[in-house]
């Protein structure tokens, strides 16, 4: 087993990371393993990497970044459905929601842990020629994560608060998405939507429960459409979307479009922003799949799926 970590040092190397890269000496020596630290120095840089480590050795081989969501989806997008790699992450992101799927979450951040961890077989959604690790946001969710980004650049605004500060600033702006959601079935799902979340993972905006019967093992996608409403409404449902709580919920339900399949379509009229991983790409017709095992996930020691089929 060839074991590789992959490091995002931005701005330069912070203490942090110089104190995280000497953790990552120290255990692999202790286990005699055969290891390497990567800095990337761009965007697609670790996808890249991942690449060309794949085409070198039919080793196994483990590759653990640091960084959210976005970053466990760029390795993850480099080589899916291949039985001789596994995926890990080390949070360090500003929502870091995928982690919030299994217990103890804290050992993620334990490189020993990591190193003793063993990996499980997850799906992942295919989006057109996408994969997508937790969740697809588009709409009102989409508009946030653009927002949280923008508020990020300002020293005063923590990562933490971003996506909160982001649904104030969208929640002021006009917003409303018209599409068409096509099943297998005949159904036809066409109106102009708040928002839409496609779930392989609960969570996403740093906690919001967007898709609260999504299971990372069950082959399904957990659809949740929001028709469009007006803000007082959006305001007095947003807690029980946050808590997850909404298909509970009367009066959301009146609202809200809930579906679990695992394969439709979608269509717009024109190209809108698509939000994968927290990661925004542009589309006009999208081709929504599971695909089933396509990710060995490393599971830290101490930690376990949370949800289950």
């Amino acid at each position: 087993m060839i074991y590789h970590f992959i490091l995002n040092p931005k701005s330069g190397r912070s203490r942090k990371q110089q104190k995280l890269e000497a953790e990552i000496k120290a255990a692999c020596k202790k286990r005699q393993l055969n290891y390497h630290i990567y800095y990337t120095t761009c965007v697609g840089d670790a996808t890249e990497y991942v690449r060309s480590m794949v085409r070198i050795s039919q080793e196994k081989q483990r590759f653990i970044c640091v960084g959210g969501d976005g970053t466990l989806n760029e390795i993850a997008n480099s080589a899916p459905c291949d039985p001789n790699v596994e995926f890990g992450v080390i949070p360090g992101g500003s929502g870091n929601d995928f982690v919030r799927n299994f217990t103890n979450t804290k050992h993620f951040s334990s490189v020993e842990a990591q190193l003793d961890g063993e990996s499980v077989s997850l799906d992942l959604i295919k989006c057109n020629d996408n994969y997508c690790v937790n969740m697809v946001n588009i709409g009102f969710d989409c508009s946030v994560v653009k927002e949280a980004e923008r508020l990020k650049r300002h020293k005063w605004v923590s990562p933490s608060i971003s996506y909160i500060l982001g649904v104030v600033v969208v929640l002021f702006k006009k917003f409303g998405t018209k599409m068409k959601l096509i099943f297998d079935d005949g159904e036809v799902l066409e109106n102009e939507f708040t928002l839409t979340a496609i779930g392989n993972g609960k969570f996403c905006g740093g906690g919001f429960c967007a898709a609260p019967r999504a299971v990372l093992t069950d082959g399904l996608l957990d659809i949740c459409a929001v028709d469009k409403i007006s803000r007082l409404t959006f305001i007095s449902l947003v807690g029980s979307y946050k808590k997850g709580t909404y298909l509970e919920n009367t009066k959301a339900m009146r609202y809200i479009r809930h579906r679990r399949v695992s394969h439709f379509k979608m269509e717009f009229d024109t190209p809108v922003p698509i939000c994968i991983d927290g990661e925004i790409k542009g589309a006009k017709n999208i081709d929504f799949e599971v695909v089933r095992n396509a990710m060995n996930f490393i599971v830290p020691k101490g930690s376990e799926l949370k949800y289950k089929e």
